[in-house]
């Protein structure tokens, strides 16, 4: 594996802007909880994204779902995961948003270790997913989640 250091432009049709103002997820104030002690950031910013996607019900055996994704550090792949989902998810979407979840959790700690190294992070990440219904969930401020989460004993 060769890294590739080249910087990887977001296509401006990707990823519109959303005023998340008016969301009880608005974006006045926030800011990522860093420790002071961090090391000061060296080089130019990397840019991160990642593809994530999920095949629902694809084990015929137990009927459970994988989790698959990569994460690019400007063009370069650094890590990828593909795993069976512990949960057997009824419809796509759950499946879907299962894997969107796995992916964005990775990402969160992966940009915390980053920045603990001296990698400089300060753009989004940007997240590539198939689903249409997931995407719409994620990515507007006026949409409310549409899927009911129920454990049964």
């Amino acid at each position: 594996m060769v890294f590739d250091p080249a910087e990887w432009n977001v296509p401006a049709t990707d990823f519109q802007k959303q005023d998340w103002n008016y969301s009880v997820y608005g974006c006045d104030g926030l800011t990522e909880e860093l420790p002071e002690d961090m090391p000061k950031p060296l080089g130019k910013s990397m840019r991160m994204h990642v593809y994530v996607d999920s095949d629902h019900a694809g084990d015929s055996l137990t009927r459970r779902s994988r989790t698959g994704f990569v994460v690019f550090l400007n063009s370069a792949p650094i890590y990828w995961f593909s795993k069976r989902q512990t949960s057997c998810e009824t419809s796509t979407f759950g499946s879907e948003f299962i894997a969107m979840k796995t992916a964005c959790d990775y990402v969160k700690g992966l940009r915390y270790k980053l920045r603990m190294m001296g990698v400089r992070v300060d753009e989004p990440t940007y997240i590539y997913g198939d689903n249409q219904s997931v995407l719409a969930n994620t990515s507007n401020p006026g949409s409310t989640l549409k899927k009911k989460w129920g454990f049964f004993s």
